[in-house]
């Protein structure tokens, strides 16, 4: 039971993290002189950009910043990382209302992931992802009126691949299971997720 207590601290610690203050930190570490290989640790910069549909009426874009390390390689098989996201998500994409189920947003969301990416050198580019995801807007709209906060909760799991050869970006696809905690109920969502990720 405290074990439990003491995690849902740190996710809230987490979750209350600005975006700006992640940014920052992940502009340092891409900076930082490259004296590190994959054999002692290193901490690299991710950045994530994608738009995602789902079943229950969501259509939002959203930018993930954060930095991933490396834990170890698999004899003949992908290299393993683990990867701390701070989510940002725009309440209009090109002009477009961001829609959580049925409302609209009339705040930007802000969130954060932890999860798991293997990276494969042969195919160069492809990878896989399993993660969890948190995001929570403070305000959202329903028949002209302003609601109150609104969270998603996601079970992340993408795939990313590269067309010809490792580049500085690969394609991101995934496939999301959404707990949506709406101010008026809680409806459970499967979303869809296309974009592009920095390549390792």
């Amino acid at each position: 039971m405290g074990a439990f207590i003491l995690s849902n601290k740190m996710l809230r610690i987490i979750a209350s993290i600005p975006f700006w203050k992640v940014t920052l930190l992940a502009f340092h570490l891409f900076w930082m002189p490259q004296s590190s290989n994959a054999e002692s640790f290193p901490i690299l910069p991710e950045v994530q950009v994608y738009h995602t549909l789902g079943t229950g009426g969501s259509n939002y874009s959203s930018g993930a910043l954060g930095v991933a390390v490396h834990l170890f390689d698999e004899d003949g098989g992908p290299g393993r990382y683990m990867h701390f996201l701070s989510i940002l998500v725009p309440s209009k994409t090109l002009g477009f209302d961001a829609r959580i189920g049925n409302l609209k947003t009339a705040s930007e969301g802000q969130g954060f992931e932890i999860g798991v990416h293997d990276q494969w050198v042969n195919p160069a580019g492809k990878g896989a992802t399993l993660s969890l995801r948190r995001i929570d807007w403070k305000k959202m709209t329903e028949d002209s009126e302003e609601n109150e906060k609104a969270r998603s909760d996601l079970l992340h799991m993408g795939w990313s691949w590269s067309m010809d050869r490792q580049g500085f970006v690969v394609w991101l696809f995934g496939i999301d299971i959404a707990n949506l905690k709406l101010p008026s109920k809680s409806i459970m969502e499967l979303q869809l997720a296309l974009g592009l990720r920095s390549a390792f």
